[in-house]
């Protein structure tokens, strides 16, 4: 009886278990739906952003539902500079999150991807002066990022759109830039997502600046 007891204890908690699984695959896919377009207006990467931050604090030993919390106010930011608004309390809330991430899985490439991303915002507001503690940080941490996956294409896309910005005589322009993003080129064709929940952004991006190169060195 005592056996059958603990039999049917251990049954009930990988049925709830299983169930908890599905409930925040679906949730964060919601979430991941809610940001497949990346040209949208403040106020919806806001709703997204509110959306992971929930599920974030409710999966808190969970690094993916900080990591997207973090990209939607990335992406603020960037609407925001585009738009000459605010942008730097956007940049500050994606590092919170990141840093809390970290926390959680240290050695995951895509958080030190995204805080390349960061440092490089880091740079708008004054590039003349950011450019030259910011940009090294960005290539450093994009550095890492490929180190604990070659494979990731996103972090080859940063460094070349960073380099592509960067003044030809501080080692940037086009033809310095062209090298990695050719290799985030290869990378999105052969790319493999760990799970469905891992970030799909950047090719559109890789392929808008590999075009400007392109014809900038014709």
């Amino acid at each position: 009886m005592k056996q059958f007891t603990i039999f049917t204890i251990a049954i009930l908690i990988s049925v709830f278990s299983f169930a908890q699984n599905d409930k925040y695959f679906s949730a964060m896919e919601r979430g991941i739906n809610m940001i497949a377009n990346d040209r949208q207006p403040v106020e919806q990467w806001q709703a997204a952003s509110n959306y992971f931050e929930r599920i974030a604090n409710a999966e808190s030993d969970k690094w993916l539902p900080k990591y997207y919390h973090a990209y939607c106010n990335m992406m603020m930011a960037l609407t925001a500079y585009q738009n000459k608004m605010e942008f730097e309390p956007y940049l500050d809330k994606a590092q919170e999150s990141i840093d809390a991430a970290m926390k959680i899985s240290p050695n995951e490439s895509e958080l030190y991807t995204l805080q390349g991303y960061i440092y490089q915002g880091r740079i708008w507001s004054n590039p003349m002066v950011n450019g030259a503690t910011y940009s090294p940080k960005s290539h450093e941490a994009c550095d890492k990022a490929i180190e604990l996956n070659p494979n990731n294409p996103r972090p080859y896309y940063l460094k070349g759109s960073n380099t592509y910005f960067t003044p030809a005589f501080f080692g940037g322009g086009a033809e310095n830039a062209m090298p990695f993003l050719q290799k985030a080129d290869e990378k999105f064709a052969s790319y493999k997502l760990p799970s469905p929940l891992h970030p799909i952004w950047g090719k559109g991006s890789n392929d808008y600046f590999l075009d400007m190169a392109k014809k900038d060195l014709n």
